[in-house]
């Protein structure tokens, strides 16, 4: 029998599901196991807005990584009487669960590792408990958590999760969302200092998609988990896992470290792929508008409004969960960072090393300037002529390029020398590409830490002539 995926409330009195793209549904009636057939509308973000209270003109004023405005509070509105009565009788009429979304189904199988969760029961209640204390939240992660494809600001998860935790957890509570499209736990791990401990976090939630597929994101995801743990602030990590249309995802690389450390696993991915194996919801929407929820993606990467409503929905019942059910220590362990890594701890001291930091030196430079244009990277150097060349020299044990690739045809590629060796050519050209992204590759990796010189060339031709230096990744 199939599993009705979600009843969702379109109006005040009435009930109606979603699912594929199809007008018509026919589901199996749990109650007098008789096939119906239901019309199923197309739901807007608005008709999906009642499950958290948000007003329509909800501040979304999270804060971005590098922001220097502080967060104001966002108002919520209560429900009436007498909808909250038309929803119990909606409730009655079925015996689904009718929270727009995920079923009651679907946020069990979220739970893909529970962990250790008693970091996050010590800091959701003493935020809880003491109004007088912030409470700080950092999503790191990729453009999934940046908020991409989604209507309208205040739908995005991350958006959602603030203002949930403002209305039910603490009023202090301040989000960051530290979220870079097209980026990785490699990268990741090196954005630590700048993008997450900067904002003293007492909650850490962590998205990677990007890693899926390449073994070599194991190491990254098990630094970045180590580094996360070792804050000095003792912060709970919570890993979140995407998919992608297919089923891709990232799970298998980063769940060795997460059962290693004891960090909690939410899984979008457990939770729909069933629903979608059984036909009760497509992955992929009927057309690329964000608001259509005759899917759960425009493009089969990035989830739209319902999509993002339903990570909120597993990361929602999550920390209340946590803060109903799990005693909070008096004490928190701190992690032990001399304890033994799966990986070796490739990445422990990974930064980014760029024109604000003194970690470097410029031995010489012929066509390099100080600018770089990636708005999130914008400390670095560019070089816009065929032949141009600069030399650094770094202390490093391992050492990767954060680069500029580019759609206009017009970055070239840019030769690598470290300590007098050819090491590669990394191009900086992505034509016919989605868009312009910050890019990273790892181009050296020693088992100690010595000063080494790097010099980068470019080799251009007629039209592909320029090549951007964002930084880069020491560790």
């Amino acid at each position: 029998m199939k599993r009705r995926l979600a009843l969702l409330l379109i109006s005040a009195l009435t009930l109606n599901i979603f699912s594929g793209c199809s007008s018509t549904q026919t589901v199996k009636n749990e109650n007098t196991g008789s096939n119906t057939t239901d019309t199923a509308s197309a739901v807007t973000a608005d008709e999906i807005r009642d499950d958290e209270n948000l007003p329509a003109d909800a501040n979304t004023d999270t804060e971005t990584a590098g922001s220097t405005d502080a967060d104001k509070d966002v108002e919520t509105d209560d429900k009436t009487d007498d909808t909250q009565k038309e929803e119990t009788a909606s409730e009655q009429e079925s015996s689904d669960d009718v929270t727009p979304g995920m079923t009651e189904d679907m946020l069990a199988r979220s739970i893909h590792f529970l962990g250790d969760t008693s970091r996050l029961a010590s800091k959701l209640k003493k935020a809880r408990d003491d109004n007088t204390s912030d409470l700080n939240i950092v999503f790191l992660g990729d453009s999934i958590t940046a908020g991409s494809t989604t209507s309208k600001p205040e739908y995005a998860f991350v958006n959602r999760v603030k203002t949930w935790c403002r209305n039910n957890i603490s009023k202090n509570t301040n989000v960051t969302n530290s979220g870079i499209g097209a980026t990785n736990s490699y990268l990741g791990v090196h954005r630590l200092e700048r993008d997450v401990f900067a904002y003293s976090p007492d909650i850490i939630f962590v998205e990677f998609i990007n890693d899926t597929g390449d073994q070599f994101y194991k190491a990254t995801m098990e630094s970045l988990i180590r580094r996360c743990l070792a804050y000095e602030n003792d912060p709970a990590v919570i890993l979140i896992e995407m998919s992608l249309d297919g089923g891709g995802n990232a799970q298998d690389l980063h769940d060795p470290s997460a059962e290693y450390y004891g960090v909690p696993v939410l899984s979008y991915h457990d939770a729909i792929t069933p629903e979608i194996s059984e036909g009760n919801i497509s992955f992929r929407s009927s057309d690329s508008n964000p608001a259509n929820t005759d899917g759960l993606s425009p493009d089969g990467t990035h989830p739209n409004d319902l999509g993002h409503l339903m990570v909120f929905q597993m990361i929602r019942d999550f920390l209340e969960s946590t803060l109903n059910e799990t005693a909070a220590p008096e004490t928190v362990t701190p992690f032990d960072a001399s304890s033994d890594s799966i990986t070796g701890d490739i990445y422990k001291n990974a930064k980014i090393s760029d024109r604000t930091t003194d970690d470097y030196s410029i031995i010489s430079s012929e066509g390099f300037e100080d600018a770089s244009t990636a708005w999130y990277f914008p400390n670095g150097w560019s070089a816009s002529q065929d032949g141009a060349t600069i030399t650094f020299k770094m202390e490093f044990q391992n050492l990767g390029m954060l680069y500029y690739k580019t759609t206009d045809k017009k970055t070239g590629i840019a030769h690598i020398v470290i300590d007098g060796e050819d090491i590669t050519d990394v191009n900086g050209d992505f034509p016919n590409g989605w868009g312009d992204y910050a890019a990273s590759t790892e181009l050296y990796r020693s088992d100690k830490s010595t000063e080494h010189t790097v010099t980068v060339t470019i080799k251009g031709d007629d039209t592909r002539q320029r090549f951007e230096i964002l930084g880069w990744l020491i560790s």
